[in-house]
């Protein structure tokens, strides 16, 4: 006879660095996510998306490292009208910056 527990009952879990919640939304993960990608932007901008660059290298660039931070784990997110709505405005600052 195996010694098997009955599975918890937790309001989120962390299943390989997304932010699974019980009542699957996922705002406070993509804000998360919105956040890095922000901070990793910044940090890529005095080096690497200086105006110089061609617009296509620029572009390719900013999906290089910054849409591949916004997006990871996004395969499992459920989006609402309001978390469309940030990664839309998200992706428009990425190109006004």
């Amino acid at each position: 006879m195996t010694d098997q527990k009955e599975p918890e009952d937790v309001e989120y879990f962390n299943c390989s660095g997304s932010m699974i919640r019980r009542e699957a939304r996922c705002s406070r993960e993509i804000n998360s996510r919105i956040g890095m990608a922000k901070a990793a932007f910044n940090k890529k901008k005095k080096n690497h998306f200086t105006s110089k660059l061609d617009l296509n290298v620029r572009k390719r660039l900013v999906r290089c490292y910054i849409s591949s931070v916004a997006l990871y784990g996004a395969e499992i997110w459920t989006l609402g009208t309001t978390d469309q709505k940030h990664l839309e405005s998200f992706e428009m600052w990425c190109w006004k910056e």
